[in-house]
C-alpha cells in the first residue's frame, strides 16, 4: 500500500492528493501551507479586504462583517459547532 496525503476542502471536496514514500512523492510543509492557503482562499469571502466590495464596508466600519473581527480567541472557538 502506498502512502497518501489528501488535502479536503469542506463538505469532504478532495482539493489535492499526494503519494508516495517518505523521500519522495510527500508534500513537503510548504506544499501544505500553500495547498491550505488556497483552501482558505476559496472558502472565506473576505480573504482579500483590497477587494472594493470589501474595502467599502471597512472603511465605513462595518467591521462585524469580517470573522472574526472583534471576538477573543475562547468566543471565536465557542461559536463553532
Amino acid at each position: 500500500m502506498i502512502p497518501h496525503v489528501i488535502v479536503l476542502e469542506p463538505n469532504l471536496i478532495i482539493h489535492k492528493i499526494y503519494n508516495g514514500y517518505w523521500f519522495f512523492g510527500r508534500p513537503t510543509t510548504e506544499e501544505l501551507r500553500q495547498d491550505l492557503r488556497a483552501v482558505t482562499r476559496k472558502c472565506r469571502a473576505d480573504w482579500d479586504i483590497t477587494a472594493p466590495e470589501f474595502r467599502a464596508p471597512w472603511q465605513q466600519g462595518r467591521k462585524e462583517l469580517f470573522y472574526p473581527y472583534g471576538k477573543g480567541y475562547l468566543q471565536t472557538l465557542g461559536n463553532q459547532d
